[in-house]
């Protein structure tokens, strides 16, 4: 899972600046790949006329005809000859684009995966250096004018990058409870409910549950209710004990009728009610001479998570803390009375709603889901089911999905029948709304670099983890501009 983080400074450069503060990042343990590669062509191209040390100077002769050229051109036929570069570090990339107007600035950013380490104080420190290296180049200009000016000190300040999202996220949490919106936070971290809600995903636990629930209202006794568990076979009522899905209580029973008459906390309470000389309603017995055992209910906090179907928000709540989403990102909304939930995200300023409902994605569900994210204007709809998707509910999400494009809003859908691979599913709504920013962000530099840099960022990240060293990465990039230099070459 990859996220990425920008900051803008309010300064343009003309194309004789951009080399230079290229030049003074390398030095600075910057490599521009998009210049290196640049470079390395021109050394090919003038390898075949000359020899030895003079092939750099001819490289760099040719380099800046080049950018001469297109500068006189005023940016026709493929804009600016630099328009930014990018920078591979040992587990994240740095970029830098420069605006094409005049007031758009430069923009610094980082992308980085959730192994990163400190990835936003890395790229406060290329910011930096960034910044440094202006000051450095101004003040070399006015030195070799022979000027003398205080503006070299005055150069503005970084600014976080304005999100382009829809703000979903903002919408969805204007339109919950207040009360609500403090006890989801809560909830979504608390321990307790995350340990319940993995055991949930067992279906016998859950269809276990309901039978305690339905046998308790019958007036079963305790031995049927641990037969049925019995029977079921995978139903282990230890975990389910110790997960606070059940509790032991004391159940007082009529001798005569067998019918229940109350269940109790504790054993204390039963002596506290034997001193007070209680008698059955039914036969008039005193409660120390009828039938007491020990039996098990479920708890409040199974009823709730079983009733509303929330131990599947709090499952896919966690799915999404573990992709490396922040909670600050994360808002959860109270199940509505026909059984589903709601959770709202912002992924690398894509909005995400994911909804929930332990069932089958139904058209009546559909519809429902469908005014949620017309409220919200969501980018991305997830919906994970514990039953089966109908081809009729289907058939609602992608004709509102059909008319958003058409009035210029795409929204991606992933449906996913079941938690088994509700992991990879997510994964990979998140794997697309990264490579759709990165393509926004990056799209300048497809054409220096010769092939998509959005793709070539994924690739490397890839790259990377497959390799499990940055040394190894390095080595695993090295076939890509093989066959780069082979295709100048030809």
């Amino acid at each position: 899972m990859l996220f990425t983080q920008s900051n803008n400074l309010a300064v343009s450069l003309d194309e004789g600046e951009r080399l230079r503060l290229l030049d003074a990042l390398a030095s600075r343990g910057h490599a521009p790949l998009v210049r290196a590669s640049r470079r390395r062509r021109f050394e090919l191209l003038v390898a075949g006329g000359v020899e030895g040390d003079a092939v750099d100077a001819a490289a760099a002769e040719l380099e800046r005809r080049c950018t001469g050229r297109r500068g006189s051109q005023g940016g026709e036929g493929g804009g600016a000859y630099t328009p930014g570069d990018l920078f591979c570090a040992g587990d994240c990339v740095f970029f830098v684009v420069f605006g094409d107007k005049a007031g758009e600035g430069v923009s610094a950013g980082v992308v980085y995966s959730i192994e990163t380490t400190e990835p936003l104080l890395k790229l406060d420190r290329f910011c930096r250096d960034v910044r440094e290296a202006l000051i450095r180049i101004e003040r070399d200009d006015e030195g070799a004018s022979g000027r003398e000016s205080e503006e070299s000190r005055e150069l503005p300040c970084w600014k976080a990058r304005a999100g382009h999202s829809s703000q979903g996220l903002a919408r969805f949490i204007a339109i919950q409870p207040t009360d609500f919106a403090v006890a989801a936070r809560c909830r979504g971290g608390a321990r307790e409910f995350l340990r319940a809600s993995e055991l949930m995903e067992s279906q016998p636990v859950r269809l276990f549950l309901r039978r305690v629930q339905e046998m308790r209202r019958e007036g079963y006794t305790p031995r049927r209710l641990l037969a049925e568990a019995v029977s079921l076979g995978v139903v282990s009522v230890e975990k389910m004990l110790d997960a606070g899905l059940l509790e032991r209580e004391v159940r007082v029973s009529c001798r005569k009728s067998g019918h229940a008459l109350f269940d109790l906390p504790t054993p204390d309470s039963l002596a506290a009610i034997t001193i007070s000389k209680a008698k059955c309603s039914l036969c008039a017995a005193p409660v120390a001479d009828e039938v007491v055992e020990e039996t098990i209910n479920p708890t409040w906090l199974a009823v709730t998570l079983l009733e509303d179907g929330t131990w599947l928000n709090n499952r896919v709540y966690k799915i999404i803390r573990s992709l490396g989403v922040p909670d600050s990102e994360i808002a959860t909304g109270p199940a509505s009375p026909q059984g589903e939930s709601y959770i709202a995200a912002e992924v690398c300023g894509s909005s995400f709603l994911f909804v929930t409902r332990d069932g089958d994605l139904t058209p009546a569900f559909a519809r429902r889901v469908v005014e949620t994210v017309a409220e919200t204007e969501a980018a991305h709809l997830v919906a994970v089911t514990t039953g089966a998707v109908e081809d009729e509910g289907r058939l609602r999400l992608y004709e509102f999905a059909w008319r958003r494009a058409r009035d210029g809003r795409d929204l991606d859908i992933t449906l996913v029948e079941g938690l088994a691979s509700a992991r990879s599913e997510i994964e990979r709504a998140f794997g697309r709304a990264v490579h759709r920013e990165l393509a926004r962000r990056l799209f300048t530099l497809d054409a220096p670099l010769g092939f998509g840099a959005a793709n070539f960022v994924l690739d490397w990240f890839k790259l990377t983890q497959a390799s499990g060293a940055k040394a190894g990465a390095a080595g695993a990039l090295m076939p890509l501009f093989t066959e780069l230099d082979q295709r100048v070459a030809s």
